[in-house]
């Protein structure tokens, strides 16, 4: 079958056939209002952009143990490499 067969296809020929269905002005209204309202019901934050919150092991442990986990990979690379061509 190729493209120009579209006569023959059962298939686009029941696709063709469905009804639309679209939503109603009243209820999109409806549905628009009651986003909007939700969103401006959201609190907003007062924190500022640039401060961090969260535990002290959010903030500096955590990133300090993966910068280490991250050098110690890099060390033994580093290592493996240099046993491979005799250094």
């Amino acid at each position: 079958m190729t493209f120009n067969d579209r006569q023959n296809d059962h298939v686009l020929a029941t696709v063709t056939s469905l009804r639309t269905y679209d939503v109603s002005q009243r209820h999109t209204d409806r549905l628009r209002s009651r986003c909007h309202a939700l969103l401006q019901a959201q609190p907003t934050s007062n924190v500022p952009v640039g401060m961090v919150t969260g535990t002290p092991f959010r903030r500096v442990l955590g990133p300090a143990l993966g910068g280490a986990w991250c050098l110690a990979y890099l060390v033994e690379i580093i290592r493996r490499a240099a046993a491979i061509y005799g250094f």
